[in-house]
């Protein structure tokens, strides 16, 4: 009797541990994180906790990565320091002592997500000191206005006060992909490094049509972390997802839902848009835009920042339809379209008569340069 209750217990304890593992649950109770950022605008266009504080694995070496391209050059060489080597968790397997380029430890560390060549490349970028690397993160993410990252490490390994947010990492892998040399290599799908071919963990790049890059990560803590981004028709999504466990699919849908929402909006009929613009000779003249002005957005409020860029003044003769600037049309700060500024009237400059005591004045200078 007493061996048939220990069995029920020991089924009753697997049941439990069946449920409890299956339920797609992360580290904190509510703290995976969802958000969708337009590319361009830098807007977030959908948000799950997207303001939450939370670790992010090796998402992070997307900063480690952009830190390292402002401060040394790809082709510089970088010997192995003791401290990178046997690093735990996704790596390379370097050692002490070998010698690798920048270029070679930056594929290491996006494709692969090696641990050991954050080290070492925050060893050689820092100084010969991976404190002073990791105060450029977070001058770095200062220098951005981010209010809710921390870094304490360069690879993302748990730690405390290491942590961002699903909107902040969206924001940081925004200023990544400004980097051209970010760029390839985070889109790049297998690459050979001393006769070791590594492949990128980013699956999505095989998976959807249109992701360009983006970052893997994951930790007991964090949980699965992603960041991809994603291009079609000229404009660009950015997703994120933080301890979420079907990331693959989240983005993926995420991504045909918003593309398919993406529209031509106008942002002014032609000539809808004017300005007077200042003379030399005192006065104004009005100019328009000479073309209608649309833009590919996911969505549009009708409030587009307008900026015109014109000299101080405008000189000389000018007829109708002369070019005499541009106005630009920006969200967030950042211009999406533009069309060239024209003169809706012609300008005629009125010749100055000469006074009468100039012209006796130049008569008698002429003469006495002549006697000479």
């Amino acid at each position: 009797m007493g061996r048939v209750i220990f069995l029920k217990r020991v089924i009753s304890v697997f049941l439990i541990l069946a449920i409890v593992l299956s339920y797609p649950f992360s580290v904190h109770a509510g703290s995976s994180a969802f958000l969708m950022m337009d590319g361009r605008t830098l807007e977030v266009l959908e948000a799950e906790n997207g303001d939450v504080r939370l670790p992010m694995a090796s998402t992070t070496k997307i900063m480690t990565a952009l830190v390292v391209l402002d401060s040394v050059g790809i082709n510089e060489s970088v010997t192995i320091p003791a401290e990178a080597a046997g690093i735990e968790g996704s790596s390379l397997y370097i050692k002490a002592g070998e010698v690798y380029t920048v270029e070679e430890l930056l594929y290491g560390l996006m494709l692969q997500s090696a641990n050991d060549c954050a080290v070492a490349l925050a060893w050689y970028a820092g100084g010969e000191n991976e404190a002073s690397f990791i105060q450029k993160m977070n001058q770095k993410a200062q220098e951005m206005g981010l209010q809710n990252t921390h870094f304490a490490n360069p690879n993302g390994l748990s730690a405390e006060g290491h942590y961002t947010t699903a909107k902040e990492l969206a924001l940081i892998m925004a200023e990544a992909m400004k980097n051209e040399k970010f760029r390839e290599i985070t889109a790049t799908k297998r690459y050979t490094v001393k006769e070791q071919t590594i492949v990128n963990h980013n699956r999505l790049l095989s998976l959807y049509s249109g992701c360009i890059g983006g970052k893997t990560g994951y930790t007991m803590e964090a949980g699965r972390c992603l960041v991809t981004v994603a291009q079609r028709n000229g404009a660009s999504l950015i997703c994120v997802t933080l301890g979420r466990r079907d990331d693959w699919n989240i983005h993926s849908s995420a991504y045909e839902k918003w593309f398919e929402a993406l529209s031509v909006f106008t942002l002014a009929e032609k000539e809808g848009f004017s300005v007077d613009l200042p003379l030399a000779g005192g006065g104004t003249v009005r100019a328009v835009n000479c073309d209608k002005v649309t833009a590919n957005l996911f969505r549009y409020n009708g409030e587009a920042e307008i900026y015109v860029q014109a000299g101080p003044f405008i000189y000389g003769n000018k007829e109708i339809g002369d070019v005499v600037g541009t106005v630009e049309f920006r969200i967030n700060g950042i211009k999406i379209s533009e069309s060239p500024l024209v003169l809706e009237q012609s300008i005629e400059v009125p010749v100055k008569k000469e006074l009468f005591i100039s012209r006796i004045f130049r008569f008698f200078r002429r003469l006495f340069l002549k006697k000479q």
